[in-house]
């Protein structure tokens, strides 16, 4: 044999020899199925980051809806429920005060009492709180869209909402027309209670605020500018 076929048939029986890639760097290898799943969960984070950016807000507002009602039923609830037992009217608190002709000239409130209420109101409303379970709160993926026929269907979302700080309740007053000479005075409890959402994401601070009606009555006569609250 030719010496220049020797020589190719020897070059034919080397092995080749795969050029290791750059970055790969000495005795290191990433597979290509490696870097598929990198990629594809780099997509899938941009994805769920995307809609997070999206639907986070329409989930908050739907979730803080969801607790405030459920928290108003409660308040309202106790409230009203200890206003009974009590049997609380409005002379118990407001006195009437008129001259030798029957004209009214004072209002008197008698504001020892109202706080005295105030108080046992506002620790009937943290009682009955703690004792009912208002932390869980789901919302279904059917609600987030604006499409009547997904609308409260699919799964849900869980969302947990806690109270936080102090319950504040505040009593208000209120005069309104009854007609004729006459005037509708009302009592009034407000009520606020601050809230946070514990959701996917982050915490959403939402509040309650309500009022409820403690007492009221029809006064006839005229109502003086004067309105007296003894203990101020």
């Amino acid at each position: 044999m030719r010496p220049w076929r020797r020589e190719f048939v020897r070059n034919m029986r080397r092995p080749v020899r795969r050029r290791r890639p750059v970055w790969a760097g000495p005795g290191l290898r990433i597979p290509p199925a490696l870097i598929t799943l990198a990629v594809a969960l780099l997509v899938a984070a941009s994805v769920i980051a995307l809609l997070e950016a999206k639907l986070r807000p329409v989930v908050a507002e739907i979730a803080s809806a969801q607790a405030q009602n459920t928290m108003t039923a409660v308040v309202e609830g106790a409230v009203t429920a200890d206003l009974a037992a009590r049997n609380v009217s409005y002379a118990d608190f407001i006195t009437i005060q008129r001259d030798g002709g029957g004209a009214i000239t004072a209002l008197t409130t008698d504001m020892a009492r109202m706080n005295l209420l105030r108080a046992e109101l506002t620790a009937a409303i943290l009682e009955s709180i703690a004792g009912v379970d208002v932390s869980d709160i789901e919302v279904p993926l059917g609600s987030l869209f604006d499409l009547e026929p997904l609308w409260a269907k699919g799964p849900s979302l869980r969302a947990r909402a806690m109270t936080v700080g102090t319950v504040r309740t505040e009593f208000d007053s209120q005069f309104t027309s009854a007609g004729v000479n006459q005037t509708l005075h009302r009592i009034w409890l407000e009520v606020d209670v601050p809230m946070t959402l514990l959701l996917p994401g982050g915490e959403v601070e939402t509040a309650l605020h309500t009022r409820l009606c403690v007492a009221e009555t029809v006064i006839v006569g005229k109502v003086p500018d004067t309105y007296l609250q003894v203990g101020q």
